[in-house]
Order: C-alpha cells, then sequence, then structure tokens
C-alpha cells in the first residue's frame, strides 16, 4: 500500500499546485459594467425563458393528441424565439467572447431541456 501512495504522492503535488497557479484572467470591471447595463433584462430574460417554454410545449402536446402536423409545426415555430433571443443575447453582452459563445449554446440546450420537460410533465 505505502508503494503505491509513494507513487501517487508526487503526481498529486505535481497536479494541485498547478491547479493553483492556473487562474483564469477576467477582466471584473468589464463584467461589473455589463452587469450594470444590461444585469435586470439578463436576470429577466434568463429566468423567464424556461418558464415560458411551457406554450410551445403546450402546442406540442396539443398536436401529439390530435396527431396533428401543423401542430407539431406550430410549436417548433414557436420554440425558436425562446431559444435564439437568449442565445443571442448573452453572446451580445459577451461580445461575441467564446466564454459567451459556450455560455449562449449551454444555455439554449438548457432551454431546450425544459422543454422536452415540460411535454413530459403537462397532463391533461
Amino acid at each position: 500500500m505505502t508503494a503505491i501512495s509513494n507513487k501517487f504522492v508526487p503526481f498529486m503535488k505535481h497536479t494541485f499546485t498547478t491547479a493553483k497557479k492556473w487562474r483564469p484572467d477576467l477582466n471584473w470591471s468589464a463584467i461589473h459594467e455589463v452587469m450594470s447595463a444590461y444585469g435586470i433584462r439578463l436576470i429577466i430574460l434568463t429566468c423567464l425563458s424556461p418558464v415560458l417554454t411551457i406554450l410551445p410545449a403546450l402546442a406540442f402536446k396539443l398536436a401529439y393528441d390530435a396527431s396533428s402536423i401543423i401542430g407539431y409545426l406550430l410549436s417548433i415555430l414557436m420554440l425558436i424565439p425562446w431559444l435564439i433571443v437568449p442565445a443571442l443575447f448573452i453572446q451580445h453582452i459577451t461580445s461575441r467572447s467564446r466564454f459567451g459563445r459556450i455560455a449562449s449554446y449551454i444555455y439554449a440546450g438548457i432551454l431546450f431541456a425544459t422543454f422536452i420537460l415540460w411535454i413530459l410533465f403537462i397532463k391533461f
């Protein structure tokens, strides 16, 4: 057991010391300016979007009950703005940086997941 721990201790020390040295260089003043300019709009948009994806989910559920292809298309058309507008807004306030693109794609995925969850949990 001591032979195994003697092999891993130097590796762990090296790994954790390099992790301490690495710090993301965030520009806190830029983040402060963005939050003071767009903060309330960002909070409202990001908090209401998952709740309001219930509207396309209801259209999808109604289309499923009625077996209507037009209903499916309508629900997809209703979902597109709820996915695109918050993602583009996040990219806009982060000046289309790499972090902004990744954050907007993750948030669009979260919104799509809430759409699927609304479909699964809505009962008529």
